[in-house]
């Protein structure tokens, strides 16, 4: 009956590559640390989603059954990517990425201040994540762009680590902010983050 394993499915012959030993030959490259640094903040951002707009919804007086659609509502912007992804054929990655964290930015800062207004705290922070799916769409574009090819899975398992800082910056950064301010101040920092980063956005490649 042919019961074989598939010769392509086989032990590693290597040893897997130790992140470690390549951040400094990494964030010596700046294209490649800036790409770094913007992924770190839109998988903050993220973060900052799916455990401060839970609290924000029940603390806006909706109930848990509104708190889950909202979230759900965020989520499902991500399945415009594919919208993104045509947008930045005609536009450029550039463009398309500056446009995601800047209206992100302003969108979540905006949920800070509309505190009062509950729904509209509620479209803003859907808004927010429309633009952060906008970001979604080509976030790891300048890094696959900027890496050499012959250090590619180096430079790669210095990268992917961008998820793992983007879920460990928020938990440091905002229960000290809500030891001294309202909740609102985790909103504004927040959009704050993301303003700059479309600054910092500014500085990929323009033929990207």
């Amino acid at each position: 009956m042919r019961f074989t394993d598939d010769p392509a499915v086989a032990p590693a012959r290597k040893r897997p590559v130790n992140p470690l030993n390549h951040l400094g030959r990494f964030f010596r490259q700046p294209r490649l640390a800036l790409a770094w640094g913007l992924a770190v903040g839109r998988a903050g951002w993220w973060y900052m989603f799916f455990v401060y707009a839970p609290i924000l919804i029940v603390h806006l007086g909706f109930g848990e059954e509104r708190t889950g659609m909202v979230v759900s509502a965020g989520m499902a912007c991500v399945f415009a990517v594919p919208l993104w992804g045509l947008a930045a054929r005609r536009w450029g990655v550039r463009k398309l990425l500056f446009a995601g964290y800047l209206f992100s930015g302003f969108a979540t800062f905006a949920v800070a201040a509309a505190f009062g207004t509950p729904w509209l705290a509620v479209a803003l922070l859907i808004g927010a994540a429309l633009a952060t799916s906008l970001i979604d769409g080509a976030g790891n574009v300048p890094f696959f762009r900027a890496v050499h090819p012959f250090e590619r899975p180096e430079m790669t398992s210095v990268f992917t680590t961008y998820r793992d800082f983007g879920q460990l910056a928020p938990p440091a950064v905002f229960p000290v902010l809500l030891q001294s301010f309202h909740l609102s101040a985790v909103f504004a920092a927040a959009g704050v983050g993301m303003a700059g980063l479309a600054w910092l956005s500014r500085f990929i490649p323009r033929r990207l």
